[in-house]
């Protein structure tokens, strides 16, 4: 199962709205006898890979393991539950099952009724963080909100005149790029458009880049910055409401995306991660700045936080949710530390949402 989570991860950024998914194929003694993955749109899936990886008779009486529930209908691509069953594979072992309306356990049933053998649940929790943005969507109807912030350690982001580069070193600048490979989209705000001038691109990794979004409302994009610039082959979309065009709306390759501000004219981030999937983004990565940081944190929607903490202090300056005030000292978000990692000389904590 390990394998076949590590093979579905070769699919990141090619293969979204669909999910990651590997396949391994193994004999009555526990041999290997083949491998797939789902590597883009449109492909076969990694069931259809790892069978057709093992021709003939190979696959016969064999086990499937594969971290996501055998679709079950027509897609573009046959359904993997009936090339299972035609192979003679004696047993799927599947860590969760499919969310998807056409699937959910329906691929299991009818493996079942084949007199195939289905276990279900093995590193359950592993599959679906794979895959958040897929169960984040189908059960949710939402996007996966993750954010990343880099950190002084007396919990600055940036200087009172926002000089923030850079505050944590390579090694921690490195994992951002993966960070963005790994979602499907990321977020900032005009502020840090017009501070920062990102590119908001994948280097040092091999992967497509996310869909750059702008929440910029009323300051749009500036027509000579990297976005601007980039739009025409990166994806680009600048999120505003339906009675203001901020510069950029008629720039070349910037997308639109409409959403209704609420009376303190902000667009209510519940809003926005609902619209997300309908553009196919299904995980999102916010990387600033403390406006748009602490409206998500306001509207009680962050799944994860990444910090990463530099060994530095910067004395006054900016707090990434300085703008937010939670209801009450009981009502305040909650979050556990999922894991810990040094990155050169800095430290990275991951936490997550505590239900």
């Amino acid at each position: 199962m390990r394998r076949a989570l590590k093979l579905a991860h070769k699919g990141r950024g090619r293969v979204s709205p669909n999910p990651r998914v590997g396949a391994v194929l193994v004999d009555v003694d526990g041999n290997i006898l083949s491998q797939g993955y789902h590597s883009r749109i449109g492909s076969p899936h990694a069931e259809a890979v790892a069978l057709e990886a093992c021709k003939g008779e190979g696959a016969h009486g064999a086990t499937l393991y594969i971290n996501l529930e055998p679709c079950c209908f027509q897609g573009k691509t046959p359904p993997c539950s009936t090339a299972i069953i035609r192979a003679g594979i004696d047993r799927v072992v599947s860590a969760t099952h499919d969310p998807d309306y056409r699937v959910n356990r329906s691929g299991f049933a009818k493996l079942k009724e084949a007199g195939i053998r289905v276990d279900v649940g093995l590193m359950a929790d592993e599959a679906r963080y794979l895959n958040r943005g897929y169960f984040s969507s189908r059960e949710r109807g939402r996007a996966w909100c993750a954010v990343k912030v880099a950190l002084s350690l007396d919990g600055r982001m940036a200087a009172t005149d926002g000089e923030s580069r850079w505050i944590t070193g390579p090694e921690a600048r490195k994992l951002t790029h993966r960070l963005r490979a790994d979602h499907d989209g990321v977020l900032v705000g005009g502020g840090t458009v017009k501070r920062d001038n990102p590119e908001l691109t994948v280097r040092n990794v091999h992967s497509p880049n996310p869909v750059r979004i702008i929440l910029a409302p009323h300051s749009g994009i500036p027509t000579g910055s990297r976005l601007a610039e980039t739009a025409g082959t990166i994806r680009t979309v600048l999120v505003t409401d339906g009675s203001n065009n901020p510069p950029g709306c008629d720039l070349e390759g910037i997308e639109i995306l409409r959403l209704p501000t609420r009376d303190d004219e902000h667009i209510d981030p519940h809003d926005l991660l609902k619209r997300l999937p309908e553009i196919g983004v299904q995980s999102l990565l916010i990387e600033g700045g403390a406006g748009v940081l602490s409206s998500f944190m306001e509207a009680d929607v962050i799944d994860e936080i990444w910090v990463c903490m530099a060994p530095s202090v910067i004395g006054k300056g900016i707090s990434p949710f300085e703008r937010f005030m939670p209801e009450s000292w009981e009502g305040r978000p909650r979050f556990a530390v999922h894991r810990i990692k040094r990155y050169g000389e800095d430290i990275v904590i991951t936490f997550r949402r505590k239900l």
